[in-house]
């Protein structure tokens, strides 16, 4: 490990998803010596592109991020680049880490949020909250039947970190549990596993499909006009995952249609800008019987903490000549 003094750490975020503030408070708090002599010195940036990064920025040595910072090629003495997220695809899509560079991620960093997330979801799909606000605010008083997830089959497409918070949300609604994983294994809360190969038949049997799989050629699209039709006439989708897993036009007529009875997708077809965005002459809109969220199921109130907390631990371990935690494996982002 080389020394620098002063070590320079850079935190970007994109307007909209929490402050660099918060994590520049959680580095002070954990090194206040080496903040307060200059050994460590942290700089801020709240840039949706990161594109915009100052020369005077260019000695960055550690950067922790939201976005894709477009100037890493020119950091000639960057150690280490964090992600503050799980998924890390759209860096592999980028492919401008340098070879040396590698990039750490927090696997199942928002798995909590985004299953409690999820099951708000489920409930507004099965009560139908929604369409009692619109009433309220219309002074219209309706009563609407809802339905129950007791008995329910939740099938989770991706039993990773998230996948697997949801399955022991979802017992304690006495739901049933399936869902599809790379290999057969027991796992807590899930009543029958299949193998990824088999996702047909997680599809066919759910009465909410829940996405919680990463972007790969092999998911790509994989809701389409066929697998809609696999589904029941009375399930719901939800889609916490990535837009791409989904046929937009499918899906619209998937519901316009009636093939199956409803859905909630929280990530978007179009990344710019990020993190997922639909434009307001989007004709999916005016899809009957979904529900639109912004990008948040992961975003809360403790996501600096969780993801900061892990950029405060390696930045430590840096500092002590120790190897890094959660690097990712096989990173395929890095140039040659």
């Amino acid at each position: 490990m080389k020394t620098f003094k002063p070590l320079n750490i850079l935190v970007v975020l994109q307007p909209g998803l929490g402050s660099p503030e918060e994590y520049s408070e959680l580095i002070k708090e954990h090194f206040p010596d080496k903040v307060k002599n200059g050994e460590v010195r942290v700089r801020l940036l709240q840039n949706g592109s990161a594109g915009a990064i100052p020369d005077e920025y260019l000695d960055t040595h550690i950067i922790g991020t939201g976005v894709i910072v477009e100037r890493i090629p020119e950091m000639k003495d960057l150690q280490w680049v964090m992600t503050f997220s799980s998924g890390f695809d759209h860096w592999e899509k980028w492919g401008k880490v340098p070879a040396h560079v590698p990039l750490l991620n927090l696997p199942g960093g928002s798995a909590i949020p985004i299953a409690e997330f999820v099951i708000g979801l489920m409930l507004n799909l099965a009560k139908k909250y929604n369409l009692m606000w619109d009433n309220q605010k219309e002074r219209k008083f309706m009563r609407i039947r809802g339905e129950e997830l007791y008995g329910k089959t939740m099938g989770i497409v991706g039993l990773g970190g998230i996948g697997r918070q949801l399955a022991k949300r979802a017992k304690s609604f006495d739901m049933m549990v399936i869902g599809t994983d790379i290999q057969k294994l027991e796992i807590p809360f899930v009543d029958e596993v299949y193998l990824n190969d088999r996702v047909d038949d997680v599809i066919a049997r759910s009465d909410f499909l829940i996405l919680a799989c990463p972007e790969t050629p092999q998911t790509l699209g994989m809701m389409n006009e066929r697998t809609f039709k696999l589904m029941k006439k009375n399930a719901y989708l939800i889609n916490c995952a990535r837009g791409s897993l989904i046929v937009k036009e499918d899906l619209m007529k998937a519901l316009n249609e009636g093939w199956i009875a409803g859905a909630a997708n929280d990530t978007q077809w179009i990344k710019k800008p990020l993190p997922s965005y639909l434009p307001p002459e989007d004709e999916i809109w005016e899809a009957k019987g979904l529900l639109i969220t912004p990008h948040v199921s992961g975003w809360t109130d403790l996501y600096a903490h969780r993801f900061g907390g892990a950029f405060v631990e390696n930045i430590e371990r840096y500092l002590n000549s120790l190897p890094l935690t959660y690097v990712v494996p096989g990173f395929k982002g890095n140039q040659t």
